[in-house]
């Protein structure tokens, strides 16, 4: 009996190692979008004062720490806007070299004209 406590111990803590949360992992710190000043006022123009935040989704490829690929999974309605973030995110963003990424990462963003920010929705 004395041997099988051990073996208990050491089985139910493997278990809650593998219940355990798992916490976020920065894997990139990255400049928000930004749209030119003409288009931030076209879009206020278009809500005609009642400012509505939008939402994109964009799916990104990432091969050791660089963006390949950027498309639009679920964009604002607005094409400009969309195409402007998209070529932002191509340009501007990269990851740490040590992520080796994959072909199917989705990234969220808020287009609040009301502030004139692009930013990462609030959880």
């Amino acid at each position: 009996m004395p041997k099988r406590f051990p073996l208990l111990a050491l089985f139910l803590t493997w278990l809650l190692v593998l219940k355990a949360p798992a916490d976020n992992i920065e894997v990139a710190r990255v400049p928000m979008p930004q749209l030119a000043p003409l288009q931030w006022e076209l879009l206020r123009q278009q809500q005609g004062g009642h400012y509505q935040p939008l939402r994109i989704d964009l799916n990104l490829a990432i091969r050791l720490g660089k963006i390949y690929s950027v498309t639009v999974r679920h964009g604002t309605g607005h094409y400009d806007i969309d195409k402007s973030i998209v070529k932002w995110v191509e340009a501007n963003w990269k990851t740490y070299p040590w992520f080796a990424g994959g072909d199917h990462f989705v990234i969220s963003m808020t287009v609040d004209p009301a502030i004139r920010q692009v930013e990462f929705p609030k959880t």
